[in-house]
């Protein structure tokens, strides 16, 4: 019924001639005996009276009329209207429906009881039969449904009354009449709902009403439709007119051309929006204070509701954020210009009314003047410059509030470039914050629209002009914030280009400003929670760096900081989800240095706290999404302990989740996304259990949502490499059972996807270093085929790629760190071609890089790893070469260095299985050279280290098979010891119950059963 008002006064303003003999009868109310006043009703009426008039109707005017001359006064229009082309009535006041029947509520209405209101009100239905016997065409209009007239005394602004005792069967307002041939219906709102009666002289419907009647050139379902958006936008959605018609046919209200100003443009296109997008924008106008008319206006101005309910619901925050900024701006800023004030205010207004491009013309009208005013009065130069720039920067804002981001940057380019014409010393410090303000938006944008180094460029200035207005103001804490701002958007831009080590600077600055702002504002709990993101903003960099101890120490700031902040009795839940998400955190950490145990009290943790939390806010999406995560790494920590069938349930729980916010939000991509990572989880874990067909299954329903993903929209870089990574993960399963032509289609999929992405952005960098691991896995089906020197060639078009990454950016650790895996992976390959010269010589030029890294942070435990990774693999190669001394010292170079780590973090249980096979990598190479004491020395040192692992976590295949090979190495290299024969075959023993004991172990078994006398079962 949303274009139903458009009826509403057909033949009023039809082509008719005007010689057309039109009538209307207009009742007013608001002296009621027993119920509260009406303001407006009358006034109301009174409108209503000149607009038909001017329109060549006979008009019978009444007003507080009881209802006995309410009643003789329709029998007086059923006589005068006598043979009438249209025939209306206007009624504004109160109305109920009493058991189905609509009733208009006179002065001396009794509702002592639903006999009495019946006998003392007037039946909608007798106005419909007079107006249907005296003319061809019957128009009844109702500004009655004014609220609660039972209601109490609360709404001073509606057209309620007193408390009254009545039954269910009388509700306030008027319900469907039903659609009646040549007779139409207009209520000023929907059945059930009530009507404001106005703050000012009229009630919103009345209002627009006689706004919009005279509407030239415009056919009358649009004028109506300006009615009734209208009314839908004075009242923030409140209130939506509503309309029953049985009219033949429609007209235009006039045939005078005329241009539609850009305010009624919008109302005509807020008509066609969908209830559920109208639903957020409503939300999201509630939560923020922002009216709905410049909300609808960036909504379609922007095509936002073809986009996900996700990314639309950002965009409307983004634009209400904007309008909101931009309008308290307006309202605050004054120029010494009367007429440049008075221009702005004019914009404000029409802003509100969400006419962007009727707002911009008139601050670039006072732009215009200024920078007139600015040529010719020189003295006033600096007043003239920042009153220009003032007036772009909230041109740019207008335009930011509309979603016009290339408008929204040409302004805020012009206020930066004025902003810097003045000299720092005369800069006034609220100046300042209008160019902070406008560098900081030309930085969002930028990043908006992907152009990074030019949203670096924009955070860049920001910086600058920050520092320079704190120290010029130093007392002024709105600056002081600016700055920490500044340099956590700077630090932001330049983590997201790579330049770790320039964004670590700018992050440890923030943290010490804002650690400075708590110490100052204790109390302040936005400046507790900036601070708690500065430590995880540290931490993440710490983390991926490998720096796992000072990852870990600002992960506990971050947990002690939410800790202290709940012990105070913080309100809502956002410092109980910062809580879990340090222990999460805290939890990689521990995860990554192989303590399981302490990862998973962690997570656990995280999860026993948000369970309740979501469990009471069911609202909040974000909450079952934030838990699913939780699960995930819960699942993580139990299958790297060997524990599949409780990993797969949390999986499974965590998919039950996301299938759940799927459900709530099908348009939501990144629902779809995470539900996806899911199955792909899923989908490894069954491939470890060995259900190849359920991990096929799991790997193709990935598949599924990322082709939907990328195809729904084929710009979008993220999923388009979602789509490689499940087309990769097909392809591994695919390798895993030998069809190393279906694998290799994958993988050739994947590589032509990903290469056409990156030729249409050269520049992104992350592209390139996606593009090299696909030819890793390509050259791993070459492996798989012996075709070794094929897999040479992808081996090097990787290396190629990786060295050309590290040219761009010699300063970012991850990509030197996987320049030095390509070398590897080479090396490897010619171990597998019996070439272990030509892959010493390709793992020493990884220990290059490798050992650059470690040069640059000595006390970084990643790169001292992946240094002692390498020694480890050279002396494979030279081993294999049977070169035994050189190996042993490789091998030794390793373990020294990893002893000092181990004995600084003994609980790093990583560090530990990591001794435990350089040992007996010595151990196998002393044997070798038929050093036997050494030999013995070295497996004895990896059994007891080996052990204390396995005493920690039974199930841990890795770590038993690394006590084999030492156990059975310390009797093969002659210990004649039976307690260590038996704790060998004991050994053996518990890897026959798990299901790791290979084939090929057999011999050694045998051996070892031999020399205790013992036959093999």
């Amino acid at each position: 019924m949303r274009f139903a008002m458009a009826a509403l006064l057909v033949h009023v303003w039809s082509t008719v001639a005007w010689a057309e003999r039109r009538v209307a009868l207009i009742f007013g109310t608001d002296r009621y005996a027993t119920m509260r006043p009406l303001a407006n009703a009358v006034n109301d009426a009174r409108a209503m009276e000149e607009a038909l008039i001017a329109l060549n109707f006979e008009v019978f005017s009444e007003t507080n009329r009881d209802l006995r001359r309410m009643r003789r006064a329709l029998e007086d229009f059923e006589e005068d209207a006598a043979g009438a082309d249209v025939a209306l009535v206007f009624f504004a006041g109160h109305g109920v429906e009493i058991e189905g029947d609509n009733r208009l509520l006179p002065t001396d209405a009794d509702a002592s009881s639903v006999t009495a209101l019946k006998a003392s009100s007037l039946a909608l239905g007798d106005v419909q039969r007079v107006l249907t016997r005296v003319a061809k065409t019957a128009l009844i209009v109702l500004d009655a449904c004014r609220n609660d007239p039972f209601a109490t005394l609360s709404d001073p602004n509606g057209r309620g009354a007193f408390a009254l005792d009545l039954p269910q069967s009388v509700r306030p307002g008027l319900g469907r009449m039903g659609a009646a041939q040549n007779t139409l219906f207009a209520f000023s709102a929907a059945p059930g709902e009530t009507a404001s009666d106005g703050e000012g002289p009229n009630s919103p419907f009345t209002t627009a009403l006689t706004k919009y009647l005279g509407t030239d050139g415009l056919e009358i379902r649009s004028v109506l439709t300006l009615v009734q958006q209208e009314v839908y936008d004075r009242t923030r959605g409140a209130q939506l007119p509503y309309v029953e018609s049985g009219l033949p046919s429609l007209f235009f209200a006039s045939q005078t051309p005329s241009t539609l100003p850009e305010r009624e443009q919008l109302l005509l296109a807020m008509a066609d929006i969908d209830e559920s997008v109208r639903f957020d924008v409503e939300r999201i106008a509630r939560d923020t204070g922002a009216p709905l008319a410049p909300l609808y206006g960036a909504l379609i101005g922007s095509d936002l509701a073809a986009q996900d309910r996700e990314a639309r619901q950002q965009k409307l925050t983004e634009a209400a954020t904007a309008f909101i900024k931009v309008r308290d701006e307006l309202r605050l800023l004054r120029s010494g210009d009367a007429q440049v004030t008075a221009l702005r205010q004019e914009a404000e207004a029409q802003l509100s009314l969400g006419a962007f491009e009727t707002a911009r013309a008139k601050l670039t009208e006072a732009a215009a003047i200024d920078a007139s005013s600015r040529e010719t009065l020189k003295a006033n130069l600096m007043e003239r410059t920042l009153s220009e720039a003032a007036t772009h920067y909230l041109n740019g804002g207008a335009a930011q509030a509309e979603l016009r981001y290339q408008l929204a940057l040409a302004d805020h380019r012009k206020a930066a470039t004025l902003f810097d014409e003045v000299s720092d010393a005369a800069f006034p410090a609220a100046a300042r914050g209008q160019q902070l303000s406008a560098l900081e938006a030309l930085g969002r944008i930028n990043i908006t629209i992907g152009n990074l180094p030019a949203a670096a460029e924009a955070f860049a200035r920001q910086l600058t002009a920050s520092q320079a207005a704190a120290t010029h103001f130093d007392g002024d804490l709105g600056l002081q914030l600016s700055l920490a701002l500044a340099r956590d958007n700077f630090g932001d831009v330049l983590f997201e280009q790579g330049q770790i080590g320039d964004a670590l600077v700018q992050f440890r600055a923030g943290q010490a400003l804002r650690e400075d702002l708590a110490a100052l504002y204790p109390d302040d709990s936005n400046i507790r929670f900036a601070l708690s993101n500065s430590y995880q903003r540290l931490g993440q960099i710490h983390h991926r760096q490998g720096d796992l101890a000072a990852a870990e120490g600002y992960y506990q700031q971050k947990y002690n900081l939410a800790a202290a902040t709940l012990a105070r009795g913080a309100p809502g839940y956002r410092w109980a989800r910062d809580l879990s998400l340090s222990d999460e955190l805290l939890g990689d950490v521990a995860r990554e240095r192989g303590d399981l145990e302490t990862s998973l009290g962690h997570y656990e943790a995280s999860l026993d706290r948000m369970v309740p939390i979501r469990e009471a806010n069911p609202q909040d999406l974000n909450l079952a999404r934030f838990t699913s995560v939780t699960l995930d790494r819960i699942g993580d920590v139990l299958a790297a302990q060997g524990d599949l069938v409780f990993a797969q349930e949390r999986y499974e729980e965590s998919r039950r989740l996301r299938e759940v916010l799927v459900a709530a939000d099908p348009a939501n991509v990144d629902w779809q996304y995470v539900l996806g990572i899911s199955h792909e989880r899923l989908g490894d874990l069954l491939s470890r259990l060995g259900d190849m067909p359920a991990a096929t299954r799991a790997f193709e329903a990935k598949h599924a949502i990322a082709r939907l993903l990328a195809e729904g929209d084929p710009t979008n870089v993220r999923w388009l490499r979602d789509l490689s990574v499940a087309d990769e993960r097909l392809g591994s399963l695919a390798r895993g059972r030998g069809e190393l032509d279906v694998a290799e289609s994958y993988f050739q999929s994947s590589l032509g996807r990903m290469t056409a992405v990156r030729e249409a952005s050269p520049e992104d960098m992350e592209l390139t270093r996606f593009l090299s691991f696909t030819q890793d896995l390509l050259a791993g089906v070459q492996m798989d085929r012996g075709a070794f020197e094929s897999a040479l060639a992808f081996y090097r078009q990787s290396l190629a790629l990786r060295e050309r990454l590290v040219a761009v950016d010699p300063q970012n650790p991850d990509w030197q760190f996987i320049l030095g895996v390509s070398h590897e992976l080479i090396g490897n390959t010619h171990m597998q071609m019996s070439q272990p010269e030509a892959a010493a010589r390709a793992y020493r030029q990884e220990l290059d890089a490798m050992s650059a890294l470690l040069a640059q942070d000595p006390d970084n435990p990643r790169w001292r790893r992946a240094v002692s990774v390498t020694n480890e693999l050279i002396g494979d190669a030279e081993r294999a070469a049977g070169n035994l001394e050189e190996a042993v010292a490789q091998y030794t170079q390793s373990l020294n260095r990893m002893r000092p780590a181990r004995d600084a973090a003994p609980r790093d249980l990583a560090l530990q299985r990591f001794i435990a096979v350089t040992a007996w990598k010595i151990g196998r190479a002393r044997l070798e050279a038929e050093a036997f004491g050494e030999a013995r020395k070295a497996y004895r040192e990896s059994r007891d280290i080996a052990a204390d692992l396995v005493a920690a976590n039974p199930s841990n295949g890795w770590w038993l098979r690394d006590l084999f090979i030492a156990a059975t190495g310390l009797v093969e290299a002659g210990s004649q010891a039976e307690a260590d024969l038996v704790f060998a075959l004991n050994v053996i023993a518990d890897m026959k119950a798990l299901g790791i004991f290979r084939d090929s172990d057999a011999p050694v078994e045998a051996r070892l059963r031999k020399k205790l006398g013992v036959e093999v079962d």
